[in-house]
């Protein structure tokens, strides 16, 4: 036993989860420093807006979709420690029925979407409707596979090793943004940048299936003969933390890209998604690579009702964490306008106001978002999920209204950062409470 007390074995399935989800966040860097511009140089500064936007749309629209994964995984995850494997499968088995019923309700929402006649979107008028219309529904059908992943994620991690799914995701995820700018060497047409999406898409989809099959040959399947209306709700009920979640990261990220595409250029677009990319998106996918391997394990732990683990590891988690963001926040500020300038070509003017307050938000979310890791392995987050969903409708709403009167794209983030403190204050409270309830 090390000073954390964990086993030989547990620090072994930490390193190899890690490692995967290390490698994620590697090749994903890699791959999003190198795609913007590779989009700006093949396609145009305007038509890469216009994808932005038109990829967002169906991420908007998926916010009816609840998670089940998530929840169900961190169930079976704990039964799969205290070894109860008929409960798993049951588990299983209804979560496979409620991705279902999801799946058939957004072919729905697809169809329905598609039958709008027009679409009044600033940065959309100079392009044909009826190509945005065919654009829109190879980018909602991969959208779709993302939903049916969810059933094979259950399925594949639910023993602790997220090796095989990571590494899968990661080489389709990455020959996506290889090939999409390629594509744009040889035609302007987005059209078929949205039909390479959803071949891949697809492809994903598949072979996550068949690493499903291979890994339970005789434990889980895809039937819903052990449906069970008392468990589904129970499944249901704990998702709905997780969608609150996601509701509040899809209004928070592709909902704000979509405001902005309503009242601003493709230009401005460009500017806020490579901005959030280098100073916002890329430490949050640094941080979750310990975030991720900390939740499998705490779901772990939790299943072993150790508690004197679970709270060494977190009190660590967050030492960790204020180190990293304190570098992180030093560095941005120092070279992060010379760095971002260097990466666009200065196809962009990033102000100093804009740097700054990405990198207030960009330090708020990621610390509350650390620290809700562990609530979240153990299916206890529901009224931060709710604050957080909340306090992101309410920023929507207060800046749809303030830039109609001429106001600043600015404000979003300021009203974005007094949103994350009381998010945060919130976490902590709830994080607390809990640890105190254990000591009981």
């Amino acid at each position: 036993m090390n000073i954390l007390n964990i086993s030989k074995y547990r620090l072994k399935s930490i390193y190899k989860n890690f490692l995967s989800f290390f490698s994620v966040f590697s090749t994903q860097t890699i791959i999003q420093i190198l795609f913007p511009p590779a989009m700006i140089f093949a396609w145009g500064v305007e038509k890469f807006g216009i994808w932005i936007l038109i990829t967002t749309i169906p991420s908007v629209l998926t916010i009816l979709n609840i998670n089940f994964s998530s929840a169900s995984r961190s169930e079976m995850s704990i039964n799969f420690e205290k070894k109860n494997l008929i409960y798993i499968n049951k588990i299983f088995q209804n979560t496979f029925c409620l991705v279902l019923f999801s799946s058939i309700f957004f072919f729905l929402i697809w169809t329905l979407a598609l039958s709008f006649d027009q679409i009044n979107l600033k940065a959309l008028e100079n392009i044909d409707y009826d190509e945005v219309k065919i654009i829109f529904l190879f980018i909602a059908l991969s959208s779709h596979c993302l939903i049916l992943d969810q059933i094979f994620y259950c399925g594949i991690t639910y023993t602790g090793d997220t090796s095989k799914y990571n590494y899968n995701v990661l080489f389709f995820n990455t020959l996506t943004k290889i090939l999409i700018p390629i594509l744009g060497l040889y035609t302007n047409n987005l059209l078929y940048a949205s039909l390479i999406l959803f071949i891949l898409s697809f492809l994903k989809t598949f072979s996550l299936y068949i690493i499903f099959k291979n890994q339970n040959k005789n434990n889980l399947n895809l039937k819903i003969n052990l449906f069970d209306i008392k468990l589904s709700t129970k499944i249901f009920r704990l998702s709905l933390s997780y969608h609150l979640d996601n509701i509040s990261n899809i209004i928070r990220n592709n909902g704000f890209i979509l405001l902005i595409g309503i009242f601003f250029s493709p230009i401005i677009i460009g500017l806020i998604s490579t901005v959030r990319t280098l100073f916002y998106f890329l430490p949050i996918r640094f941080l979750d690579t310990i975030n991720d391997t900390l939740f499998f394990e705490f779901s772990k732990i939790h299943g072993k009702n150790d508690i004197v683990s679970s709270k060494k590891i977190f009190k660590s988690h967050i030492y960790i964490n204020i180190f990293l963001l304190t570098i992180f926040s030093t560095l941005s500020l120092l070279f992060g306008k010379l760095v971002y300038e260097f990466w666009t070509n200065n196809e962009y003017n990033l102000s100093l106001n804009l740097l700054i307050l990405i990198i207030i938000d960009t330090v708020l979310f990621n610390f509350f978002n650390s620290i809700e890791t562990f609530i979240k392995s153990i299916n206890k987050f529901f009224y931060s999920s709710l604050v957080k969903t909340l306090l992101s409708t309410l920023t929507i709403l207060i800046c749809y209204v303030l830039f109609t009167e001429g106001y600043s794209y600015l404000v979003y983030f300021i009203f974005n950062i007094i949103s994350s403190f009381f998010v945060l204050i919130v976490v902590l409270m709830n994080t607390f409470k809990i640890f105190k309830k254990y000591n009981k």
